[in-house]
């Protein structure tokens, strides 16, 4: 089997805009900093931790495997 590079792409925006939500009523929801949903959506954060994660879910009304999908680049 041919190996595939893949990456993982994080799908806050699409659950967000599905939603009907914008970045700051997210942000609000979450109380964390706009900066910091932005951050996520444009994927200049390398890591997530579970509690941001959880917070995310529950607010979005989602499981955390919604919000992932691998990609072939």
């Amino acid at each position: 089997m041919p190996e595939t590079d893949v990456k993982i792409m994080f799908k806050l925006k699409e659950l967000r805009t599905n939603k009907g939500l914008s970045q700051e009523g997210l942000a609000r929801l979450c109380g964390m900093s706009l900066t910091n949903v932005r951050k996520y959506e444009q994927g200049k954060m390398k890591s997530i931790p579970f509690d941001t994660l959880a917070n995310f879910c529950s607010k979005l009304e989602c499981q955390p495997g919604e919000l992932f999908e691998k990609v072939a680049i």
